[in-house]
């Protein structure tokens, strides 16, 4: 794939980027499906529990200001990847949807947009990230873990079945 290099990063806010913001969460629950298609019990069990088709419908009130931001990673015109943050409390926002398309992988987009995420909430006036993940999930663990992030107690109720197979993580915005 040809690429100029010159990835941007910036918030996704017109009703096209968004779109666009969407489509890479169904590409990631796609490529999720994949990955792990001998565990699709996991996957499916994942994303309805957190209530996907809703999350696709709703993502500006998910994820657009108040209540959180959508960023996305660009070459030239072509959107390589996205994370968002949404609100918890005052001092709390978790990470949410980072994805980079596998034919971007391999640039550092994982970390770059990781690291404005962590800029753009802590500039918001949030103190504190979290995410959770699959334990399967090593290499986006493995991220986590180089910027800062520590293993936490879980926040979310996932269902019984899941929760031996779920990772939790935060970490201060400050640091």
């Amino acid at each position: 794939m040809r690429h100029s290099g010159a990835t941007a990063i910036h918030e996704a806010t017109s009703p096209l980027e968004i779109a666009a913001f969407g489509g890479l969460i169904s590409e990631y629950v796609a490529w999720c499906r994949e990955r792990y298609r001998n565990d699709s019990w996991l996957v499916e069990m994942a994303f309805s529990h957190q209530g996907l088709d809703a999350e696709l419908m709703a993502l500006t009130t998910l994820y657009a200001p108040p209540n959180g931001r959508m960023l996305i990673a660009e070459d030239a015109d072509e959107i390589l990847g996205g994370v968002a943050y949404k609100h918890v409390d005052e001092d709390t926002c978790e990470m949410k949807r980072l994805f980079v398309r596998t034919t971007a992988n391999g640039r550092g987009l994982g970390r770059k947009l990781c690291e404005a995420l962590l800029k753009t909430a802590a500039k918001d006036g949030y103190r504190r990230m979290r995410l959770d993940t699959t334990r399967d999930m090593v290499e986006a663990i493995g991220l986590y873990h180089s910027m800062g992030f520590s293993d936490c107690a879980p926040f979310v109720d996932y269902p019984e079945r899941m929760r031996p197979m779920m990772l939790f993580m935060e970490r201060d915005l400050a640091a």
